[in-house]
């Protein structure tokens, strides 16, 4: 015989069931109920954080797919606009292409953006490519790129992007970022407003004059001025900014750029900073004047030598011998002989073996006087065998 029946309608059976969950835990003891919800929750958890894992594997899946058939269709025609010289007009790179602008746009952007960014790195020794900016304004990857500046999405990523092709986008939508609050942002839409900026690219140079840097900033600096080089613009006066700069680091940085981009007052002004109180400033301008290489440096760093610090001296030593105007040897011969330093001794004769065949015969002469207890001689000869 059956029992009685009952039907339920939308939220009774939820009710239904809470009352037979609550009828079976009440039966046990508290320390056992709170286990029930533990369990409960972690199970939860873990259901909803694989659901999100396969949720996002899902849409790296979809994003690699996406990005494979924009690389089978655009990256040989991409790679020969990018290669030529000669700046393309528009139709022609739609023919190259064998799509319109309109055709391109509706290709996924992030694929776009990232094949682009993909063959730049592969032309990372050509500083300025005529093409890029033409190319990524018709695809529509510019767009893209101010968008995401603009509704504020990935935007520390989106400026490691803009940096690294670099496009120009609107100097109004990069403007909100050079005094956000995060550092990392702030830094990284100041270095890049010098390759956006048309009018006053090295404007965030001169403000943040004195400030602080971090580990990227020379590299990122100096690839600066050889863009703007390489596209004919104006260069700052780097006199000015090293006087201005109370920041030893950031002056060693400017000073060390003169060589590269310096009028030749400037690279003559940098003889002052051999003597220099800041040790930073006095290595920087040892290695810059080794890099300009001519005479004249040459005889003032052998001048300037006796009243620098050890470190300082083994620079000015590597500094002469890469001039190598073979006039030397004896310099580096009373460097050794007098010197009471071991590691300036060891540069010392590193560079008489390597400077001149006059100085290999000096340094077999020292070999064979006994002056030295160590094995100096033995290890840069040895070192130059496995060279």
């Amino acid at each position: 015989m059956s029992g009685p029946t009952a039907i339920f309608h939308g939220w009774q059976v939820i009710e239904y069931v809470r009352y037979l969950v609550n009828a079976y835990v009440q039966q046990f003891p508290w320390q056992v109920k709170i286990s029930f919800i533990l369990i409960g929750w972690s199970t939860v958890t873990i259901v909803a954080l694989f659901v999100m894992l396969m949720h996002k594997g899902y849409k790296r899946t979809r994003a690699e797919k996406r990005y494979k058939q924009c690389c089978r269709k655009f990256e040989a025609p991409f790679r020969t606009i990018l290669n030529d010289t000669d700046k393309l007009p528009q139709e022609v790179m739609e023919y190259i292409c064998h799509a319109d602008m309109s055709q391109m746009r509706q290709t996924d952007a992030p694929s776009l953006t990232r094949l682009i960014v993909s063959l730049r790195m592969e032309m990372s020794r050509q500083v300025y490519v005529p093409n890029l900016q033409r190319l990524c304004r018709m695809c529509g990857v510019q767009a893209y790129l101010e968008n995401n500046l603009v509704k504020h999405h990935d935007v520390e990523r989106t400026l490691q992007i803009l940096i690294t092709l670099p496009v120009r986008v609107d100097e109004g939508v990069l403007a909100a970022y050079t005094e956000n609050k995060d550092r990392r942002i702030r830094e990284l839409s100041r270095a890049y407003f010098g390759f956006c900026s048309k009018t006053e690219p090295f404007s965030m140079v001169t403000k943040d004059v004195n400030e602080p840097f971090n580990l990227w900033y020379p590299t990122l600096f100096h690839r600066l001025c050889e863009w703007h080089n390489a596209k004919g613009h104006p260069l700052p006066h780097f006199s000015s900014l090293i006087n201005q700069s109370h920041n030893e680091a950031k002056k060693a940085l400017f000073i060390s750029e003169v060589p590269y981009w310096g009028t030749e007052e400037e690279k003559r002004s940098l003889r002052q900073f051999l003597t220099s109180t800041s040790k930073l400033c006095c290595s920087a301008a040892i290695h810059a004047l080794s890099l300009i290489g001519d005479a004249e440096s040459e005889a003032e760093l052998i001048k300037n030598y006796g009243g620098l610090f050890p470190q300082a001296k083994r620079e000015t030593l590597r500094a002469v011998a890469k001039i190598n105007t073979g006039k030397q040897v004896e310099f580096f011969r009373q460097a050794y002989l007098h010197s009471t330093s071991h590691k300036t001794r060891a540069v010392a004769l590193s560079c008489l073996f390597h400077y001149s065949e006059e100085g290999r015969r000096v340094f077999n002469e020292l070999s064979r006087s006994g002056l030295d207890d160590n094995k100096f001689f033995e290890q840069i000869v040895s070192t130059e065998g496995e060279e």
